[in-house]
């Protein structure tokens, strides 16, 4: 039994808590906005964002402290999930200061919760692990199991990004097991998939992907667009490292799907740069420059600096294998201007590896541009000097061809010459016989024009050989050849032979038929053409030559002086006036 005194405490004591519960001013609903609350865990951050910025806007000076604790707490729990890591700190810190007056341990710890979850995206570890031991030892004190799950959450966040996968894994682990106990199946979607990201870092790809399909599962009935996006996002990198490439495109259409819903272009970024990832491993360098242009753009719309700083990574690799070292160099030195505006602390740990490799590689690069420059001149020297030598194996070549074609020339007028030399010896045993014109045809009998060869057996063969001489003596002095209409029928009637007796007189002592010789006397009328228009230092006139040698067309006399001499026309010309010099010389 309590003693009348006491008695009187406890009477007081309940007297003044009906008191501050009946009055609305000290009523608990002050320190909450269950719509806001609501919007939240349904992810409808942008709407969350819109209704307590504009409370805070209106103003909320008849309001309590805690209830403005609470306004801060939430608004910068929605910027954070909008990736504002910059707004949602600003949030925080005026929570924090807010949190000095306040005595609700659990708004104050909401505050460590945003602090923790901000300083840890944008690198700043050393600010993000204060936060998070505060969070964790305030909810081992106060047996409150949420915040002991969220201040776990944080620190396995931290660890991972201080690349220690294991031990972030039994914070993970541990959360999840108080979200069990609580019975909060909504959460355990986020503890599933920060599960599944270990298992993805730790190569545990079936265990990654085994608990981000129950993270799936779980986020079909408590929709969750940002985690719904990470979720997919991972999936996609999982199968990426996997080599399943239609598995992965399969979950970065679906990413980019609710980054659309979402309208957040720093998303949007993100599955370009899982694009890229996919690009780089399939060493198609140019199409992941292309992505990289793509997600820059969307950056440029909201940025999002450790993004910024994986993009230019990338981007530095793909240059890198297009041999591009200046680009490569531009994204190194994004990527370093970036680090330095993001880091303010002691967060070097962060990215100190990058850094470092990063740092050396810039030298790299550098160097390699200089080597670039050099090969490139150097390929342009060798491409120089082998051009040169090329034309110098052609000019070389032509040269020789025009000395052996010169020589060729040469060799065939003085054949030419030496023929018409032979000629000249035929004409002088032609004179005597020309002057004798009726003594062929006395010892000739009559025979038909239609006569059988085979009857000639009793002709002499002398006769035969008198005859060719005649036929000679009759082109030669009365140059019946000049003549285009001239006929094998006009030479038997001014020989008084036939057909049959001439052919046989040219086939016995001529490889030519009669065409052919008659040819060959107009192509030699026209050397003796050619010959006096050099001597009398005058131009022949290559087309009308033709009609002057008893030729019907050029193209004939053409063919026919190629055929008999080996020569055109010109060049046989130019061998006449090297000739015509040469003796000019010999007689100065």
């Amino acid at each position: 039994m309590l003693s009348p005194k006491n008695q009187y405490l406890v009477r007081c004591g309940l007297f003044f808590i009906l008191v501050l519960a009946g009055n609305p001013a000290f009523s608990v609903q002050i320190n909450k906005d269950t719509l806001a609350e609501r919007l939240l865990k349904e992810g409808q951050y942008r709407i969350v964002s819109e209704k307590v910025a504009a409370q805070l806007k209106d103003g909320t000076n008849n309001v309590s402290n805690n209830y403005r604790l609470f306004l801060f707490n939430t608004l910068g729990m929605a910027q954070f999930r909008l990736n504002n890591f910059d707004s949602a700190i600003f949030c925080a810190r005026q929570a924090l200061k807010l949190s000095s007056d306040s005595k609700d341990s659990a708004l104050i710890s909401e505050t460590w919760k945003v602090m923790s979850y901000s300083f840890n995206r944008l690198g700043k570890l050393d600010s993000a692990i204060y936060f998070s031991n505060k969070l964790r030892n305030y909810a081992k004190r106060s047996g409150n199991d949420r915040q002991y799950r969220n201040s776990l959450v944080s620190l396995g966040t931290i660890l991972m990004q201080n690349h220690r996968p294991a031990e972030a894994l039994e914070n993970f682990l541990e959360a999840n097991s108080v979200n069990k106990k609580m019975r909060d199946t909504a959460s355990c979607s986020i503890d599933y998939f920060n599960i599944g990201l270990v298992y993805l870092k730790l190569g545990q790809y079936d265990n990654c992907l085994k608990s981000l399909e129950e993270a799936l599962e779980i986020l079909q009935k408590f929709r969750n667009p940002d985690l719904l996006f990470m979720t997919y996002g991972t999936m996609a990198d999982c199968y990426l490292v996997m080599g399943k490439k239609k598995e992965r495109k399969k979950y970065v259409l679906l990413s980019i799907e609710v980054a659309k819903q979402i309208g957040s272009s720093q998303f949007m970024a993100m599955c370009y740069c899982n694009l890229i990832e996919g690009n780089l491993n399939d060493r198609e360098f140019s199409t992941a420059v292309k992505n990289g242009f793509v997600a820059d753009s969307l950056l440029k719309k909201e940025p999002f600096p450790v993004q910024q700083m994986k993009l230019d990574s990338m981007m530095y690799v793909a240059y890198k294998n297009l041999s591009k070292p200046e680009e490569a160099l531009a994204r190194h030195e994004s990527f370093m201007r970036i680090k330095n505006q993001v880091l303010g602390e002691n967060e070097a740990a962060l990215l100190n590896r990058m850094v470092v490799e990063y740092s050396v590689k810039g030298k790299n690069l550098r160097i390699e541009k200089q080597n670039v420059d050099i090969q490139s001149k150097t390929r342009q020297l060798q491409l120089l000097v082998l051009l040169l030598v090329v034309v110098a194996l052609f000019t070389g070549r032509v040269i020789y061809q025009n000395i052996k074609l010169r020589n060729f020339r040469e060799s065939l007028y003085r054949k030419e010459k030496y023929l018409d030399n032979q000629i000249a010896v035929q004409s002088k045993l032609m004179t005597n016989i020309a002057t004798e014109p009726d003594a062929f045809a006395v010892h000739l009998p009559e025979v038909l024009t239609d006569t059988n060869p085979d009857e000639l057996t009793d002709v002499d063969p002398g006769l035969f050989d008198v005859l060719y001489l005649r036929i000679l003596s009759v082109l030669e002095t009365q140059k019946l050849y000049l003549d285009p209409e001239m006929s094998i029928k006009s030479l038997i009637n001014l020989l008084g032979t036939n057909k049959t007796y001439l052919y046989q007189a040219i086939s016995r002592n001529s490889a030519e038929n009669f065409r052919g010789l008659i040819n060959r006397y107009r192509v030699n009328e026209a050397k003796r053409i050619i010959e006096k228009s050099i001597a009398g230092s005058s131009v022949f006139d290559g087309l009308t030559l033709y009609s002057d040698t008893g030729f019907n067309s050029a193209a004939s006399f053409f063919r026919a002086f190629k055929q008999y001499t080996g020569l055109t026309p010109k060049e046989y010309a130019d061998e006449t006036r090297k000739e015509l010099r040469k003796h000019n010389v010999k007689r100065a």
